[in-house]
């Protein structure tokens, strides 16, 4: 169901479509314009516009992604939109905040000063706000939880409007996702599902608790000392040089060209920044490296896992706690004085301005926080620790398999399961300590067997984002199928 307070009653859809790109996923649209064929249809994607076919294309606008990115918006008379006023600008201060984190994502070159910023964002909410009225946008439909610069504030604007927002979020499970209507509330279904899955199996063991192979392989997976990582966690990510070497073995005479270019004066100015880049990354990795310690398993401690910067994981999924120092420090006022909390870094290396010696040296300044060597296996922090902290990583989801209890600062599916406590006050931490440590509250394997049911019976088993695809059992039909019914679910509800 949408929040409470939407109330949404419509003839004709008129929608704003984000990232539905690569093919299959367009394929998802296609099958729900041939039940519910929209209106009007402006389209965040990237690469050249595919138009889609139940709808005549002068009732579609197509936005390449890399080029709104940075404000440009072609053939647009800027006299002609509306001017900001005060009421919207103090009413999209969320908005303004996560759209200045996320702005971070065009630094992996250079920075951008907070003036710069601040004027990009101001452009962007110009245009699109003139645009919802121009255009009168009712619903907006997105293949994943908006975390871009150039989705980012046509989502905000559906919340100030109460305009509906249909997307999907994944999961750590395979060919597992959700619909969702916002960062917040995650799956709410999930959590509804599973609420009453804990009473109605109230008194039955755990054996009686039936789950379909892949789930039943998981769960086994998971409550062994040894753990499991997701499947998308074996996936390299492809770096810099990655890219070189592939360009390199199927278009040897364009590296050429593209090797040349280093040769120009630019080139070299070019080739010095990357240098630098490296220099500041290894300077920041040799700082960590000497100040981190080996893992003490007769010390009580909470294990903190670093999330890999900027990604979505913290800006916008985290909230306040984007900067991730912040969890430390208020975790750090209200453990036990007996309590480490071991910080762990990354295994993915994250944006050089992400990371510094200040960053790190911010750690170290709390009492009781260490950091933690980064060849420590991290199921071995997890068996030894007394709980998990994370903002919205998989290493909460796996600690409820160990009966570890997590403390999650950030907004995720799993923020429902028994044994979690959602971190955003004072007041919040203090309960989570006592219940933790003093109490002794941990989650049971039956309610974590539960918790599983209920994503078996309330997700998506299909996805569209082409990231997690990459680990698939499904074919593209199957996806196909999957997504565009769940869509088309949604819209059944709100028609």
């Amino acid at each position: 169901m949408f929040p409470e307070g939407i109330l949404f009653l419509m003839t004709a859809i008129r929608a704003i479509v984000a990232r539905f790109s690569p093919e299959y996923s367009d394929l998802v649209i296609e099958k729900v314009l041939s039940k519910y064929p929209f209106e009007f249809c402006g389209i965040i994607s990237s690469g050249k516009p595919r138009f889609f076919s139940s709808i005549p294309q002068d009732r579609q606008e197509w936005f390449v992604s890399s080029d709104i990115r940075g404000c440009h918006y072609d053939d647009v008379d800027w006299n002609t939109l509306a001017p900001l006023d005060e009421l919207l600008i103090e009413s999209m201060r969320e908005c303004e905040a996560i759209f200045m984190g996320l702005m971070c994502r065009l630094e992996w070159k250079t920075q951008i000063s907070y003036e710069e910023r601040k004027k990009m964002y101001l452009r962007h909410l110009r245009f699109w706000n003139d645009y919802f009225d121009r255009q009168k946008i009712n619903l907006y439909l997105s293949a994943w939880l908006p975390h871009e610069i150039p989705d980012i504030i046509p989502y905000y604007l559906c919340k100030q409007r109460g305009i509906p927002v249909i997307c999907f979020d994944v999961s750590t499970e395979r060919d597992t996702s959700f619909i969702v209507h916002g960062y917040e509330d995650s799956a709410v279904q999930l959590g509804e599902r599973y609420e009453a899955l804990l009473k109605e199996y109230a008194k039955k063991d755990i054996s009686e608790i039936s789950l379909n192979k892949q789930f039943t392989e998981r769960f086994n997976a998971l409550t062994k000392p040894s753990g499991q990582k997701p499947p998308l966690q074996n996936q390299k990510y492809p770096l810099y040089f990655d890219h070189l070497k592939e360009l390199l073995q199927r278009k040897p005479l364009h590296i050429l060209q593209f090797g040349m270019r280093y040769c120009t004066p630019s080139g070299i100015i070019r080739a010095l920044s990357a240098w630098k880049r490296r220099r500041v990354i290894a300077r920041n990795n040799a700082f960590y490296d000497k100040n981190a310690v080996a893992l003490d398993p007769n010390h009580r401690f909470v294990y903190f896992a670093l999330h890999f910067q900027p990604e979505m994981s913290t800006i916008p999924m985290g909230g306040g706690f984007g900067d991730q120092v912040l969890v430390a420090q208020l975790l750090s006022k209200y453990l036990p004085d007996d309590v480490l909390i071991y910080v762990k870094e990354h295994p993915r290396e994250s944006s050089w301005l992400y990371r510094s010696e200040q960053f790190y040296q911010s750690f170290l300044d709390i009492k009781n926080v260490r950091l933690i060597s980064r060849d420590t296996d991290s199921f071995a922090l997890r068996e030894h620790c007394e709980a998990v902290a994370t903002i919205t990583g998989s290493v909460g989801f796996e600690a409820l398999f160990r009966s570890k209890p997590v403390l999650m600062f950030g907004h995720r599916f799993y923020q429902y399961s028994k044994g979690v406590f959602l971190i955003r006050t004072h007041d919040d931490c203090r309960r989570a300590v006592q219940a933790i440590f003093i109490d002794g509250q941990k989650p049971s394997l039956k309610e974590s067997k539960l918790f599983l049911k209920a994503i078996e019976e309330t997700r998506v088993h299909g996805l569209v984002n082409p990231w997690d695809r990459k680990v698939s059992h499904l074919s593209d039909e199957e996806h196909v199928v999957a997504c565009s019914e769940a869509i088309l679910a949604e819209l059944r509800i709100i028609l």
